[in-house]
């Protein structure tokens, strides 16, 4: 559809990804997908597209002289990660969640 001399002359040079981190998505993504691992799929997404908006933004933060929005934008994000790992631990099954509401009618 487009060639890299469009892009280019587009301006779009900033927002170009390297195939080899597509690759690397795709390979990081198939083997969860197949084991129907879907949160873990949810994760490295949100990990991937986190990398990419570090590459974009990173060196318009740090020409600025200022690192205060860097550390806000990697502390946030670390954030949602731990965040996110915490909840899916604590999450448990369907089928427990009903044993237990029973347990606690019949005692």
């Amino acid at each position: 559809m487009f060639d890299v001399e469009t892009l280019i002359n587009l301006g779009l040079t900033t927002h170009v990804i390297s195939i080899w981190q597509v690759f690397f998505y795709i390979t990081l993504m198939v083997p969860f997908l197949l084991l129907q691992r879907i949160k873990v799929c949810l994760l490295l997404t949100y990990l991937f597209t986190y990398y990419l908006g570090f590459l974009i933004y990173w060196g318009e933060a740090i020409a600025a002289g200022s690192t205060g929005p860097f550390i806000l934008y990697a502390l946030s994000g670390l954030a949602i990660v731990v965040l996110f790992v915490a909840a899916s631990f604590q999450e448990k099954p369907l089928g427990q969640e009903k044993s237990q509401e029973e347990l606690n009618t019949e005692g």
